[in-house]
């Protein structure tokens, strides 16, 4: 009896159980497990779009080329320009050249954003599409850049040559 009085409520309580502790431990950890899963981090390069600079620079390149040679190019080489790239980190390239017409495609990839490369959140990577015609009764060309509003994985639609002048595909604003 005189050692249940000598026992103070302190004592009790700061015996730890190591049993509770591992639980408590336990249920603390798995929500956090997971939520590191989520963090997002940005695309594995420090350096800016390389979309916007690819595509502008065919472009201006087509247009330098039609000026001396009456013809839109079929190949990098003659440009002058290098290669295209077929894909980036971030883009996938395809050209078109018709007769009177040259398009660009960058297609966004899917690329994983979060923190262990699961896919569990990608990129927000806006679409390009980039064109030059030669207008006729203009006897000059004419060429637009156009950047999707919101992020897709599509390839984008081609711009709309119409009087002389090209038109943004629905969803997408010319830069």
């Amino acid at each position: 009896m005189s050692d249940l009085l000598e026992k103070s409520p302190k004592e009790d309580s700061r015996k730890r159980n190591p049993k509770r502790i591992m639980a408590l431990t336990a249920i603390g950890a798995i929500p956090l497990g997971i939520g590191i899963c989520f963090i997002q981090v940005p695309i594995g390069c420090a350096c800016a779009d390389p979309g916007l600079s690819i595509t502008g620079s065919y472009l201006r390149a087509q247009q330098a080329y039609h000026l001396e040679h009456q013809t839109f190019s079929k190949s990098y080489e003659t440009l002058g320009i290098g290669s295209i790239p077929e894909k980036t980190k971030r883009y996938l390239f395809s050209t078109e050249v018709i007769s009177d017409r040259v398009y660009i495609y960058a297609t966004p990839r899917e690329v994983p954003t979060d923190l262990f490369g699961l896919g569990l959140t990608k990129a927000k990577i806006s679409a390009l599409v980039g064109a030059v015609g030669y207008d006729e009764k203009r006897k000059e060309t004419d060429s637009v850049l156009c950047i999707a509003e919101g992020s897709t994985f599509d390839k984008p639609p081609k711009p709309v040559f119409n009087g002389g002048k090209f038109t943004c595909p629905s969803g997408f604003y010319a830069r």
